[in-house]
């Protein structure tokens, strides 16, 4: 008896087909390689996790019971003519009863420190500019392209250094806190 084989069918895939299948997958990972590599910049510090720098100053009247209450009521947006601009944890070791907000990116932060001594300009009876029914007297603290008003009629001297170039909406925010905590002389 003779068996007859059939033949075999040897399928093979064609060649191209092999070298696509190979090529494609390598080059999609180089080109993914090469896109992240361009596309990648610098990160950008986040403003929640980097602590703001502010310099100390000598605030005698920090830990007073006035400061504390004024510390817990302030906001935590501020308005400015830029918009608005959050209030930022500061770096270790923070100067005591000291607040900023904004900063981000190079900018001059608004500053708030309770606790002040008496300035020097309060001596000379200088002029008084009364905001939102507290009474402030600007100081040259040399800070340039920056202003500082500190409050002349209340128990603790509370100053606020001021960017020149956002207004005024920040002596207000910090006014009305001012106003609420803080009794006049």
């Amino acid at each position: 008896m003779v068996l007859f084989r059939a033949p075999q069918v040897v399928r093979r895939l064609p060649r191209v087909l092999v070298g696509l299948a190979l090529t494609v997958p390598v080059l999609l990972v180089a080109g993914v390689m090469v896109a992240s590599l361009v596309l990648v910049r610098e990160p950008v510090p986040d403003v929640d996790t980097v602590r703001l720098q502010v310099a100390a100053v000598p605030t005698p009247a920090a830990a007073s019971a006035d400061c504390s209450r004024l510390l817990s009521g302030l906001p935590g947006e501020m308005a400015t003519e830029r918009g608005m601009v959050a209030r930022r944890v500061l770096a270790d070791p923070a100067p005591p009863a000291t607040v900023a907000w904004g900063g981000e990116h190079g900018a001059t932060p608004v500053v708030m420190r309770c606790g002040l001594p008496r300035p020097a300009e309060l001596a000379g009876g200088g002029t008084t500019t009364v905001v939102n029914g507290v009474d402030y007297i600007e100081i040259d603290d040399g800070i340039p392209g920056s202003s500082t008003w500190v409050t002349a009629d209340r128990a603790v001297y509370v100053g606020l250094t001021v960017p020149d170039d956002i207004g005024t909406g920040p002596l207000q925010d910090i006014s009305r806190g001012v106003k609420i905590a803080l009794v006049s002389r």
